[in-house]
């Protein structure tokens, strides 16, 4: 179980009474609920997820879907909040390498994330599956992102948790390293891959236990593009420079989009810099 869901079990035992095994039945189902359909286009965000929870809580019980959501959200963002640490080394790692989002998911529940987390100031491209023809696999969702961050496929490294989206990507993409983080096993899903059950499909270059050991395996700027690559620091100061998302579709950077699939041979993929894209 989560933390954000171990939290939302102790607060529905010890200030709403329900016992220990019931409490802990109600935050499992809402969780598996929300991992199959976090988001339903017809209805407010809010609205959808307060739904989810009276679906989950037991008959007499379910008025309390409108008091345990805010706290929900309000544990989901303090646990999926990035530590001091992982903000320092973000920090440090965009003082060499210009960094990108790419995350599988429907729009709205994604974007919501991203805003409560603040990530947007760390990265220079944002990517939502739900934003764009593609998700994770498919090869172009990764062209799209070197599109936007002006690099080409080998230029660029993949970190992701899950084999069978971020790290067969990636692999497919051609990019120049792939880094598999294993996601906890209390963080597992059950339908998510290991190395065995990809049979050898998707091995990652390189295998990281915590986010924080990334800077010891990411390949230097120089093994990327060699001399060629403007630095990143000249690049972000630059006039044209803007951090670039699928948010908004009426930007003049996102008009490639249809043609993307042609990206790979494109000569629009100029080498200015090397890039990292991150899964979420």
């Amino acid at each position: 179980m989560s933390r954000t869901s171990a939290a939302i079990a102790d607060l529905l035992h010890k200030e709403y009474d329900l016992p220990r095994d019931l409490a802990t039945e109600v935050s499992t189902t809402f969780l598996t609920s929300y991992r199959r359909c976090p988001d339903n286009p017809d209805v407010p965000l809010a609205q959808w997820r307060i739904q989810l929870w009276e679906d989950a809580l037991p008959s007499g019980r379910k008025h309390l879907a409108a008091l345990v959501y805010p706290r929900w959200v309000e544990y989901r963002t303090r646990y999926l909040a990035p530590s001091p640490e992982i903000i320092s080394m973000l920090q440090t790692l965009r003082l060499q390498y210009l960094l990108g989002i790419v995350t599988n998911g429907p729009s709205a529940s994604q974007w919501e994330k991203i805003d409560r987390l603040a990530l947007g100031r760390f990265f220079d491209c944002i990517l939502v599956s739900s934003d764009l023809p593609w998700a994770k696999p498919d090869r172009n969702i990764f062209y799209a992102a070197c599109h936007y961050l002006g690099v080409r496929p080998e230029e660029c490294a993949m970190i992701g948790d899950k084999l069978e989206t971020d790290i067969q990507g990636g692999l497919e993409s051609r990019l120049a390293a792939t880094i598999w983080l294993p996601l906890p096993k209390d963080l597992r899903l059950m339908h998510d891959k290991s190395l065995a059950d990809m049979g050898g499909l998707a091995h990652p270059d390189y295998i990281v236990e915590s986010v924080l050991d990334l800077p010891s395996v990411l390949p230097l700027m120089t093994s990327f593009c060699g001399q060629r690559c403007r630095p990143v620091q000249e690049r972000r100061g630059s006039k044209s420079y803007i951090p670039k998302t699928t948010r908004n579709r009426q930007a003049s950077y996102n008009r490639f989009l249809p043609d993307v699939p042609d990206l790979y041979s494109s000569s629009s993929n100029s080498c200015d810099s090397n890039g990292t894209m991150d899964s979420q």
